[in-house]
């Protein structure tokens, strides 16, 4: 099976691992206020300029922003025009450009990995809830530690990699002398007699 299904409405291929929010919003009741052809690049002038402003507004207080713009993000074919959560289609350049340069030109699997391990988690604690024990755990070490870190790119492994083999590099062995070793030398050439040389004893 394909990768890629077809569920928008121009037959643009789009990834089924990142399914488009259901949730009812401005953009499913008014799509031709979201809709502009060059997005950001028209010329409209200012009337254009206050119709994506309008745009932006009504994205910010929309519940399905967040999902919206990762699947506006993944699917760049079928979001090169118009505003998807606030975004135009010269932000979401920038956004994807600055993704890739953090999890890897690979950032599409890269991120669909997560949600699948992320939802794969959910389905374990509902299907295996933890014990009172194992709940009091998990508490106390996120609030001594924090949060669980975002998975490991390979760039930042090699990078920890190079810091732990630099920082347990063992030294190069060097001697020295402690105050006792230097008192004792100097209490033993000082308690060695005077020998002149053979020379300054005929002269």
């Amino acid at each position: 099976m394909s990768s890629v299904a077809k569920i928008s409405n121009d037959h643009v291929p789009t990834d089924p691992r990142f399914p488009f929010p259901t949730a009812q919003t401005r953009c499913q009741n008014e799509p031709s206020r979201f809709d502009f052809a060059n997005g950001d690049r028209t010329a409209g002038g200012k009337d254009t300029q206050q119709r994506i402003e309008e745009a932006r507004t009504a994205c910010a207080s929309c519940p399905a922003a967040t999902n919206c713009l990762l699947w506006a993000l993944v699917n760049k074919q079928a979001t090169r025009v118009g505003i998807w959560a606030a975004t135009t289609p010269r932000e979401r350049n920038t956004l994807r450009k600055r993704i890739a340069d953090r999890l890897g030109p690979d950032w599409v699997n890269v991120l669909a990995d997560e949600i699948k391990a992320r939802r794969e988690r959910a389905d374990a604690a509902r299907t295996h809830p933890l014990t009172v024990t194992q709940a009091r755990i998990v508490r106390l070490d996120r609030e001594m530690n924090g949060p669980m870190p975002c998975p490991v790119t390979p760039r930042r492994q090699r990078r920890n990699h190079a810091l732990l083999a630099a920082a347990t590099k063992t030294p190069r062995p060097t001697r020295n002398r402690t105050m006792t070793e230097a008192t004792s030398s100097s209490s033993a050439r000082a308690s060695t007699p005077f020998r002149s040389s053979p020379q300054a004893a005929s002269g």
